[in-house]
């Protein structure tokens, strides 16, 4: 079976610390087989289908290859045995960030018809347009925190949700480090960015009709998947149902 896998920097588990063989330019990845029963992130090879690319994000994603009896569970497929194909190098810094870009409109443009279906026209618009001004993660941050006094809202997520895009915490006004100053990376961003527009998108429909969040919230997930599944040239997930 083909799945694929995030690793961080130098195809390192992100949680395992583990140093997973890479191909070289004769040979496959070196397989790496577990003993025992599979259990979810205890024991066994895990990995992902498209459907979950989103849940896993991190600095690099390659192309592997299971064996043995498939476990699925939580997001993960899990197998006894598993070796790396191929990196694929579409996901990079870049796609990291187009990927948050692609993310924070959509949740911009949920947040701002939410808005306009209150009778609150006028701030739709501006929420829309400061996407587009200089700074906007900043002027997204700034506007939507005024514009919900419920600072547990979705506009006042979508107002936390710009501070993240720019690396920071939502508490702290200060620009945040870089990468190489110990900031997050892009791909760290992307993964975290994921999660709260997701959270956000599935708090509006939450609004719209009571036990609407958790559907909402895994359409959400897939549908970013689907995006970045399309931009790497993979095969599209499934629905989420």
């Amino acid at each position: 079976m083909i799945a694929y896998k995030f690793l961080s920097a130098g195809a390192v588990g992100l949680f395992s610390r583990y140093a997973w063989p890479t191909p070289t330019a004769d040979a496959l990845g070196e397989w790496v087989r577990v003993d025992g029963e599979l259990k979810h992130c205890l024991n066994g090879v895990h990995a992902c289908a498209t459907a979950q690319l989103v849940e896993w994000l991190d600095d690099e994603l390659w192309e592997i290859e299971l064996d043995g009896a498939v476990l699925e569970a939580d997001g993960a497929v899990i197998a006894p045995a598993g070796r790396l194909v191929r990196r694929l190098e579409g996901w990079n810094d870049e796609c990291a960030r187009a990927f948050v870009g692609h993310c924070v409109d959509g949740t911009v443009a949920l947040a701002a018809e939410s808005l306009a279906r209150e009778g609150r026209a006028t701030d739709a618009e501006a929420l829309l347009a400061s996407r587009s001004q200089p700074g906007a993660e900043l002027k997204v941050f700034e506007l939507a925190r005024n514009l919900e006094e419920d600072q547990s809202g979705p506009v006042s997520f979508a107002a936390d949700m710009a501070r993240l895009e720019h690396g920071g915490r939502p508490e702290l006004d200060a620009d945040a480090p870089t990468a190489e100053a110990g900031g997050p990376t892009p791909a760290a961003l992307a993964a975290n960015l994921g999660f709260v527009c997701a959270h956000i998108t599935a708090q509006l429909a939450e609004r719209e009709s009571a036990g609407a969040y958790a559907e909402s919230y895994a359409r959400e997930r897939v549908s970013q998947s689907s995006w970045l599944a399309e931009k790497l040239q993979l095969e599209p997930p499934g629905d989420a149902s």
